[in-house]
Order: structure tokens, then C-alpha cells, then sequence
């Protein structure tokens, strides 16, 4: 969901008094945006008008771990070992982040926006996303410039309907707005990464290969990480500018340097590698 709606008075269904209720909320969070708890009278705020059961507000970044800002708590539904593990190096399969690094798209985007045709058959979705989002997710991303995303993620245990993807769409230029702004008062450095990276995660200036355990040249790691996330042989093709041959030629290669035959083995290696 890419454009933007068009200028309403009130959100989908509400009177003129809901209206009200309504730019009142979101003008409170303009005048909160330097507080600490910012981010959660965010998600409470779009929580009064839409059901989601986690949420997580964070920074993709390019060449590091994606930084956790403020996140649900385990009340809420969310599993915080599962946050700890997508830090340390789920995120590289994540659809949202692959489609972020590539894209540095700013909008609204859904789960079907951005996750590959086979994503529900992946290691990933079984053993993370399901149990920590179970149905579906939604993302507003806020590019900061050429390395960093800034984004705000709702999950939900059922799928987005019309009725409130509509409602989002509505609000989204007022939160985008609101996300570039809360910037200012975010500071870089503070905890929220993890220690180090996934071996598997891209290095600038150093030798284009992974860890020495895996020796894999980067072009391979891509490969990997896009079929460990779901996508067809023909899709990282196509993500990647190349043809499906030399996309078969990678994949052989890979799991020769490796000693596997399988994405479950593949899987297992990545799990094993993370920090």
C-alpha cells in the first residue's frame, strides 16, 4: 500500500465527536514526542481504533543489527528470547527487512507487500514468526537516509481486514510524520543492539566472504538468505539481477561448501551461527 489517501475529516465510521477524540490523540503525541514513553502512547493511541496483539518500533540498518527502540512486553503476547534471537540474526530473513535494505521504501507496507511466495513454508516463519506474530503484520517505514529505516510494526494473531488497513492508510501520513520527528530525540548508541552481528550479515570493508567457517563469497550469503526467507529460485532472480542458471550454479556451490543437501540443514548452520 504505497499512495497515499486521500484528506478526510474522521477516521472510517466515526461521528463528529470520535473525529474530534481522534486529531485530539494524535495532536497529544506530537506534544509527547520527546518523552520517553513516546512509543507506547503511539501503539496505544492506534490500539483505541484498531486490534493488533505485538508492535515494535525499530531501526534497520545496513551493515549492523537492526536497533529495538521500544517494544510490547511479554504481557502483551510477545516472547522477549524471540526479540533477543531476531537481533542476533533472524532479522536477515525477515521480508521487511530484506525488502527495507533493498527498497528504502517510505509507506505503509503489509506482509503480502513484501514476503515471498513460499515465505509460510520457511524455517523462519515456523520456528519465529509463528509463534511471535502467528497471522500477520504491518509496517510503516520511515527512511532516514541511504544505511537506516526507522519502523513501526504491528502484529496481529488474525489478518488485517479492509476495514483496517483502510484505518491505517489514513493515519499513515500523520504517523510517518510524527516517526521522522520522534528522530531527534532517539539517540544512536544507546542499548537496544545486540554485541556483535550474524556472521552471515554483511561487512563493509572487508573481504567480500562470511566467517571463515563458512567461506561463502557474498553473492552466496545473498543467495541463502533469500532462500532460507522464502523466496523461489526464479524471485531471486530476479531480486538480484541474475539469471535463475547462475542462481542454481550459487545454491550448488553452497551447499557443497557447506556439506549439506537441504534449506532445513542451511537453517540449522544459520541457527547455530548467530551470537
Amino acid at each position: 500500500m504505497t499512495s497515499e489517501p486521500q484528506p478526510a475529516t474522521s477516521a472510517p465510521g466515526q461521528t463528529s465527536l470520535e473525529s474530534l477524540a481522534w486529531h485530539r490523540a494524535f495532536g497529544g503525541l506530537a506534544a509527547s514526542l520527546d518523552a520517553p514513553d513516546f512509543w507506547l502512547a503511539a501503539v496505544r493511541t492506534i490500539g483505541a481504533h484498531l486490534a493488533f496483539d505485538t508492535w515494535v518500533a525499530l531501526i534497520f540498518h545496513h551493515h549492523r543489527p537492526p536497533r529495538i527502540l521500544a517494544e510490547s512486553d511479554e504481557d502483551d503476547g510477545a516472547d522477549e528470547a524471540l526479540f533477543q534471537d531476531y537481533q542476533r540474526g533472524l532479522y536477515l530473513l525477515d521480508p521487511f527487512y530484506i525488502d527495507a535494505k533493498g527498497r528504502a521504501r517510505e509507506g505503509l507496507y503489509t506482509l503480502a507487500d513484501v514476503a515471498p511466495q513460499r515465505f509460510r513454508h520457511t524455517e523462519y516463519y515456523q520456528r519465529y514468526f509463528q509463534r511471535n506474530i502467528v497471522a500477520d503484520e504491518v509496517q510503516f517505514n520511515c527512511p532516514l537516509d541511504a544505511e537506516r529505516t526507522l519502523c513501526l510494526s504491528l502484529g496481529s494473531t488474525r489478518a488485517f481486514d479492509h476495514a483496517a488497513l483502510g484505518l491505517l492508510s489514513l493515519i499513515q501520513p500523520w504517523m510517518l510524520a510524527l516517526m521522522r520527528q520522534r528522530m531527534h530525540f532517539e539517540f544512536e548508541g544507546e542499548d537496544g543492539t545486540p554485541p556483535g552481528p550474524h556472521p552471515w550479515h554483511p561487512r563493509p570493508g572487508t573481504p567480500r566472504e562470511l566467517d571463515s567457517r563458512y567461506a561463502l563469497t557474498e553473492r552466496e550469503r545473498e543467495v541463502s538468505q533469500l532462500m532460507l526467507g522464502g523466496s523461489s529460485t526464479k524471485e531471486i532472480a530476479r531480486r538480484l539481477a541474475i539469471s535463475v542458471e547462475t542462481v542454481r550454479a550459487h545454491k550448488k556451490h553452497l551447499y557443497a561448501k557447506l556439506g549439506i543437501n537441504s534449506q532445513s540443514e542451511l537453517f540449522s548452520l544459520f541457527w547455530q551461527a548467530r551470537p
